[in-house]
């Protein structure tokens, strides 16, 4: 990171990141396996709510800079045009401040399975407490990872720090209304009716 700044504790609750296309593959089989359909339409209960999310339905954002003009521009679309057509309203700071709800920033040194992943996002600060309610997220985007569709992957990552968890299937098998940003690979840059509706009856 360009930028030095404490963060304590340390993370809390860790969404996993979105990891390359063979997870993608992997899971198709292992659905198939299963005898999971991918092709009809998935229930409201296809997506999960929390158990960790934002405090409040105000969502401020500072982007680091040494994001990518690509990631920054993603993690702007995320916020102006995915997140804020919700109940929430966002706003972005210039500047790093301790109450800042989302800091997004980069890095070129992953360890472990984050190697795989495109970007996370984590819990670094849980509101005086409470365990589910978290102050302020990370989303760090994979250096050594680039993505195609960062509008996609900023989305999904951001929906993490609504409370919202992944989705299943692949977009091309609903209706334009289902598909999600929150699906594996993201390669939707909106979140579904059904992502709007957790978001606006907890927010």
């Amino acid at each position: 990171m360009s930028t030095s700044r404490s963060l304590s504790p340390a993370p809390i609750q860790v969404h996993r990141g979105v990891s390359m296309n063979r997870f993608a593959r992997a899971f198709t089989i292992f659905a198939a396996v299963l005898g999971i359909s991918l092709t009809t339409a998935q229930s409201a209960s296809a997506n999960s709510f929390g158990p960790v999310f934002a405090d409040n339905g105000a969502h401020s954002f500072f982007l680091d800079d040494d994001l990518s003009s690509g990631q920054k521009s993603g993690m702007n679309w995320a916020r102006s045009s995915s997140l804020n057509p919700t109940d929430m309203t966002t706003s972005l700071n210039k500047t790093y401040n301790k109450q800042v709800d989302v800091w997004a920033y980069g890095t070129w040194k992953p360890t472990g399975d984050q190697t795989r992943w495109y970007a996370w996002a984590k819990c670094v600060k849980l509101v005086s407490g409470s365990k589910t309610k978290c102050d302020q997220f990370t989303i760090v985007f994979n250096h050594k990872l680039p993505h195609s569709n960062y509008k996609a992957l900023a989305c999904h990552e951001t929906g993490h720090t609504v409370g919202l968890g992944h989705e299943s299937g692949k977009n091309s098998s609903f209706t334009s209304a289902a598909r999600s940003c929150l699906r594996a690979s993201p390669d939707h840059n909106y979140y579904s009716n059904h992502d709007k509706s957790h978001i606006n009856g907890r927010y």
